[in-house]
């Protein structure tokens, strides 16, 4: 640790990097679901007409497979339809690239945070000019991340993320985190991880 930053500066960093780490996991497993959900959306797009047409190309035009293919592709077109639709509405496609890209901002600051933490060489003044762009960043990175409305739960499941990546005990339960299943403490737990 630099001895010539005062430990004011270092626990604004670790806490910084921490808050950071949480806030990167929160939009990484949101971007995971929106993708997972427009895959999903993808492969029922695809398969309805590559089922009819390849049952049409194998089998006898007045084959009752082809009766059966055509009402079932067309009964995944149709529920296709309305999810793709409502995909469109709620803008999963936006959403997906913004938590992506929250994702690496965030893990990003946190990495840049830590390694100023730990640098050995910056003079007390170099480090605090440091801190203060990546402290610039952190700002606008938060203002774009509000507009996402995180959750308490999802903040309570990032700090818990945050405290068991750098082995720090929670303020609440003062204890550090080894896994991500809920606890009943408000601060690092009382959330519903799914697995």
């Amino acid at each position: 640790m630099n001895k010539n930053i005062p430990e004011s500066l270092l626990r604004r960093c670790s806490d910084e990097a921490l808050k950071a780490h949480g806030t990167g996991y929160i939009f990484e497993k949101r971007a995971a679901e929106i993708k997972t959900k427009l895959n999903i959306l993808n492969f029922f797009g695809i398969i309805g007409p590559v089922a009819l047409g390849t049952t049409i190309a194998t089998y006898d035009l007045n084959n009752d497979a082809v009766d059966a293919v055509k009402f079932i592709a067309g009964t995944i077109g149709f529920i296709q339809i309305i999810f793709t639709t409502w995909s469109m509405i709620e803008g999963w496609g936006d959403k997906a690239s913004s938590y992506t890209e929250s994702k690496s901002s965030n893990y990003s600051i946190a990495k840049r945070l830590k390694d100023l933490e730990h640098n050995l060489t910056l003079s007390k003044n170099q480090f605090e000019s440091e801190l203060a762009v990546i402290e610039k960043e952190i700002e606008i990175r938060n203002t774009i991340d509000a507009k996402h409305d995180i959750k308490d739960e999802e903040k309570r499941m990032g700090m818990r993320y945050g405290l068991r990546k750098y082995q720090r005990p929670c303020a609440g339960c003062k204890m550090v985190p080894t896994n991500m299943k809920p606890t009943d403490c408000g601060i690092c737990g009382d959330f519903n991880e799914k697995k």
